[in-house]
C-alpha cells in the first residue's frame, strides 16, 4: 500500500493552499507528510495546525535541490505534487511502480507536470538543479520529457483557476520547451559564444541555459573581458563541463573579445548569446531544424526574440514580442526598429571578414553587431525565419541602453565613413 508525501508548489495564497489541504480528506489514511515550498510566500502555513504540515524554504535558491533533499529523507513511497491552485478532484487508483502526470494549459500551450511519481523513481532520476534557471519550475517538464517518464498517465487533479495574462503565457511558452522532443536530422555543427563583461548577476543564466539544451551545443565558448567583479569566477564553475571552454582577456571591448573566441570556433555556425539573455530549452535544436535546409548563398540567420524586464526582486516581467523582418540590404540595417536577432552567423563566412570590425568609433565597443551585419551583406544574404528562442534581459546596467543616445552619431559615422546602400 502506497503512503504518500504530498508537495504543494508555489500555493498562490492561503485561500488556494487550504483548498489544496481540504482535497486531500480521502486520502487522509494514506498521507504520511506535507511539505508547502512556495517561491514568493513563506507565511501560508502559519495559524494552520496539521502535524504532518511543514514549510520548506529553499536550499540556496534551488527549488531542484531543494526537493531532492526532501525526497531522500522522506520515509514515503510515492510523491503527489500540487502546483499553484491544482487540487485534488476526486479519489483515484493507482497502478504500482507507474508516474502520472497533468496536463496545464496556457491559452494554445499545454505542458505536462508530475504529479504522482514513486519515491524510488525520484531518488533513481533526481531533479535538475534550478538555480540558475530563469523560471524555476521549469525543472518539472524537464524532469518529465526524459525519455523513461513518455509513457506516464494522466491524473486526476485540477486548477481552480489559471493564470492567462500576456506576460504569464509568454513565460509558459518559454517553460514549454523543457517539454521539446528531438527531432533527428543531421545538421551542421554550431557553437554558442558567449562574452561577458561585469555581468556577475546575470552570467551564470546565461551559460546553463546554453549548457542546458534538449539537444547540445557542439561547441560553447564564453570569454571574461576583463570584468572587474565576480564574472570571472562565475565563468570558472562551469570549465569542467563538456563541451565548455572558457578564456580571459584584458578588457578590450565586445568586438575583440568575440574575434578571440572566433579563433577558437570549429563549428559549422556561431549562435552569439549576450551574457544577460538566455536561450529556451530547445533553442539548439531548433536551430538546427533550420540550417538544415538553409542555402549556402545565406550567411545569416535570424528570428525572433522576447524582451523581459528584470526587477529588483529578481523576478522578470515580460514586456514585448520582438517579430524580426527581411533585411535585404545595408540602408535597412540602419532603419531596423530592434536588434536583428538572434544572430546565427556562417562561420566561414564571418572568418572571411576577419571577424568582427573594431571600428575608430568608440573604438569599436558599441553596436558591434550592426557593424558586422554591414560588412557580411557583401558576402551573401540574410535568412529570416519566424521562430522564437531567444531571451533579452532589459536592466539598467545595458550597455546599449545606456549609450542609446549615440546611435545617431554612429549611424553618421557608417554613412560617412563606408558604402552603405
Amino acid at each position: 500500500m502506497n503512503n504518500f508525501l504530498v508537495c504543494i508548489i508555489n500555493s498562490l495564497n492561503k485561500q488556494t493552499f487550504m483548498n489544496t489541504l481540504q482535497s486531500l480528506k480521502p486520502l487522509k489514511s494514506s498521507v504520511s507528510e506535507i511539505r508547502c515550498i512556495n517561491l514568493k510566500n513563506n507565511s501560508l502555513t502559519k495559524d494552520i495546525n496539521n502535524p504532518l504540515l511543514e514549510q520548506i524554504s529553499l536550499i540556496d535558491n534551488d527549488l531542484g535541490l531543494t526537493l531532492n533533499r526532501i525526497i531522500e529523507k522522506s520515509k514515503a513511497t510515492a510523491v503527489l505534487f500540487f502546483y499553484n491552485t491544482d487540487y485534488l478532484q476526486s479519489n483515484f487508483s493507482i497502478a504500482k511502480d507507474t508516474i502520472y502526470h497533468i496536463e496545464k494549459e496556457y491559452r494554445n500551450v499545454t505542458i505536462n507536470y508530475p504529479a504522482l511519481v514513486p519515491i524510488s523513481t525520484l531518488i533513481k532520476y533526481p531533479f535538475h538543479s534550478s538555480k540558475h534557471l530563469v523560471f524555476q519550475e521549469a525543472i518539472f517538464p524537464l524532469w518529465l520529457s526524459k525519455e523513461n517518464f513518455s509513457t506516464s498517465k494522466i491524473l486526476n487533479i485540477k486548477p481552480t483557476k489559471v493564470n492567462n495574462s500576456r506576460s504569464e503565457v509568454e513565460k509558459q511558452q518559454v517553460i514549454h520547451s523543457y517539454s521539446s522532443k528531438l527531432n533527428y536530422k543531421q545538421a551542421p555543427s554550431i557553437a554558442v559564444l558567449i562574452c561577458a563583461y561585469n555581468a556577475e548577476s546575470y552570467v551564470d543564466t546565461a551559460i546553463q541555459s546554453a549548457y542546458l539544451q534538449n539537444e547540445p551545443a557542439d561547441e560553447i565558448l564564453i570569454m571574461d573581458d576583463g570584468s572587474t567583479d565576480l564574472t570571472a569566477s562565475r565563468i570558472n564553475q562551469w570549465t569542467k563541463f563538456q563541451p565548455i571552454r572558457t578564456y580571459y582577456q584584458k578588457n578590450k571591448g565586445k568586438a575583440k573579445a568575440l574575434n578571440k573566441l572566433l579563433s577558437y570556433v570549429n563549428s559549422d555556425f556561431i549562435l552569439e548569446l549576450d551574457a544577460d539573455d538566455w536561450l529556451d530549452y530547445d533553442a539548439i535544436s531548433t536551430i538546427k531544424n533550420y540550417l538544415h535546409y538553409l542555402e549556402k548563398k545565406y550567411v545569416l540567420l535570424y528570428g525572433n526574440f522576447r524582451k523581459w524586464k528584470q526587477l529588483p526582486n529578481d523576478e522578470v516581467i515580460y514586456t514585448t514580442h520582438a517579430k524580426g523582418k527581411q533585411i535585404h540590404h545595408k540602408q535597412q540595417l540602419f532603419k531596423y526598429s530592434l536588434p536583428l536577432g538572434p544572430r546565427i552567423y556562417r562561420t566561414s563566412s564571418l572568418k572571411s571578414i576577419h571577424g568582427f570590425p573594431t571600428i575608430p568609433f568608440e573604438e569599436g565597443r558599441l553596436y558591434e553587431d550592426v557593424t558586422v551585419l554591414h560588412s557580411l551583406l557583401d558576402r551573401g544574404n540574410f535568412c529570416y525565419y519566424d521562430f522564437t528562442i531567444y531571451n533579452v534581459r532589459e536592466h539598467d546596467q545595458s550597455i546599449t541602453k545606456n549609450n542609446h543616445f549615440k546611435w545617431r552619431d554612429y549611424v553618421k559615422y557608417m554613412e560617412q565613413n563606408f558604402k552603405t546602400d
